[in-house]
């Protein structure tokens, strides 16, 4: 029996140490479960797990390792410039760690931010299922909305972005969709928008868990078009 055990032993070291290494990054499996509540509700509250989606899939759709990387990247694209024509986001350089107080600000990383600068952005709350409208930081439109269900990576992505591009309409086809929306703001470089869904009833809630859309910002119509009407190519758009 001994002979088996301390190959087992070193066996369960070689593991540890192996996990050990894979989390010895700059990955923060607390904040990433905290942050993104759609993966956690997914995948589970495993380290393993967890770190998987990021690797696989996170980075994939602009989701943050851990809470100074996002704070430093928000504050990259809030300061940067933006082209007013194709709306494309050149971020400010990079700047230095902000310390460990600001990194310890898992849970809330988004409001560690300061978007004082901004005079008018779109807020994409996917927790809440509601985009807000802000000018001068006052909310000036807010509505239930419908974000892409956390399935099989369909999640709407986080971070700070800008509307690339506005068309009054627009059909959107994909390997199993063929729609047309008459309001349509893309905000990501892949083809992610806001937009109407006249094949929705219903909005907010749990609705994204289940049905929700392919990664788009669904809204109902007459907000839709309040919305296209009060946001132009360069607009800040933040989905946390």
């Amino acid at each position: 029996m001994k002979k088996f055990i301390l190959p087992l032993i070193a066996a369960a070291l070689i593991v540890s140490l192996n996990l050990q290494a894979v989390f010895a990054t700059d990955f923060d499996y607390n904040y990433y479960a905290q942050r993104y509540p759609d993966v956690l509700n997914t995948v589970g509250y495993s380290e393993k797990a967890l770190y998987d989606h990021y690797t696989k899939i996170g980075q994939k759709e602009g989701r943050f390792p851990n809470a100074q990387a996002e704070i430093n990247a928000t504050q990259r694209m809030v300061n940067g410039t933006v082209d007013p024509v194709t709306g494309k986001v050149t971020p400010a350089p990079e700047v230095p760690a902000a310390g460990a107080a600001a990194a310890a600000s898992a849970a809330g990383a988004a409001a560690t931010v300061d978007t004082s600068a901004l005079n008018t952005f779109v807020d994409v709350d996917i927790t809440n299922q509601t985009v807000t409208l802000y000018q001068n930081n006052i909310p000036v439109l807010q509505s239930p909305c419908v974000t892409g269900t956390p399935k099989n990576g369909r999640s709407t992505p986080t971070g700070v972005w800008r509307v690339m591009e506005k068309a009054p309409g627009k059909r959107l086809k994909g390997a199993t969709w063929d729609v047309w929306v008459n309001r349509w703001m893309r905000f990501t470089p892949d083809s992610c928008g806001l937009h109407d869904a006249s094949w929705r009833k219903k909005f907010g809630g749990n609705i994204y868990l289940s049905n929700g859309s392919h990664g788009c910002v669904n809204l109902p119509k007459d907000v839709a078009y309040t919305l296209y009407d009060l946001v132009s190519v360069g607009t800040p758009v933040i989905v946390h």
